[in-house]
């Protein structure tokens, strides 16, 4: 995994299952030149978010941990924020109060439904309505300038839930946005150890991204340190099958290019 980066995972202080030391020793471990953190931030109260007393303990750990590990691989401090329209603002503040390398900017409510937790709700509407108001709140939080990363871009489909209709142009306009916003979609790779089965995005808007030039970058969404760059080969595979040559990094919300 040398010169790879894993931009998305999440420790104890959200919903993660380890601290960071110990994600940064299995990092080290597994050869990667470079990782984020990316535990959620929300400002909707759950119990899978650090809570915002403790955003102080999260920006001085990862910051401590930059400079003891700076010389056995790169640490990155970014979070995972969930969009809400109207909350622009309050999102906006909160991110400026941090010293983030990158925001990965999330979809999981649908009004104040969490879709990817509670299975509920499904089939209460048409699929294809509710694949039309998740992308839409994704457009919205492209549109919204806030994010650097668009986060596990198709999560919608989670519990196997797919769309009654073809849906080309609905994915097709919202990767026009993505594209003319100039965000980064992430490839994330712990979509195929749910009940999906597929990265998130799959590849078929993978390739529209690729059609689109839209950039991308490598994430886990891992949960405990095991799951740290898990399915990194074969999604580095299928980036360069579909014709990628390079991986955004990123440092101080600004990116660089990284050759796969």
């Amino acid at each position: 995994m040398i010169g790879m980066v894993d931009y998305h995972m999440h420790s104890i202080l959200s919903d993660g299952k380890d601290s960071y030391e110990e994600m940064v020793r299995v990092a080290i471990s597994k050869g990667l030149d470079e990782i984020g953190f990316s535990d959620h931030v929300c400002i909707k109260p759950v119990d899978w978010a650090i809570s915002l007393i403790d955003i102080p303990v999260m920006t001085e750990q990862i910051m401590d941990l930059k400079l003891k590990y700076k010389n056995q691989i790169k640490i990155r401090y970014g979070i995972e924020m969930d969009y809400f329209p109207g909350s622009e603002k309050e999102l906006k503040e909160l991110i400026e109060s941090l010293p983030v390398d990158y925001v990965i900017g999330s979809v999981h409510f649908i009004g104040d439904w969490n879709f990817d937790t509670d299975q509920s709700l499904y089939g209460k509407w048409p699929n294809d309505q509710v694949y039309g108001e998740y992308f839409e709140l994704i457009q919205q939080a492209a549109v919204s300038g806030l994010f650097d990363i668009i986060g596990h871009l198709d999560i919608i489909k989670k519990f196997r839930i797919y769309p009654e209709s073809n849906q080309n142009k609905l994915f097709e306009d919202t990767i026009r946005i993505i594209k003319k916003h100039d965000l980064v979609v992430e490839l994330n790779t712990g979509g195929i150890d749910r009940p999906c089965a597929d990265y998130t995005p799959g590849p078929k808007l993978l390739e529209m991204c690729y059609r689109h030039n839209v950039p991308v970058t490598l994430c886990s969404d891992a949960h405990n340190a095991d799951q740290i760059a898990r399915h990194f080969e074969s999604a580095i595979e299928l980036l360069t099958q579909i014709g990628y040559q390079e991986i955004v990094g990123f440092k101080n919300r600004t990116r660089r290019m990284i050759r796969l």
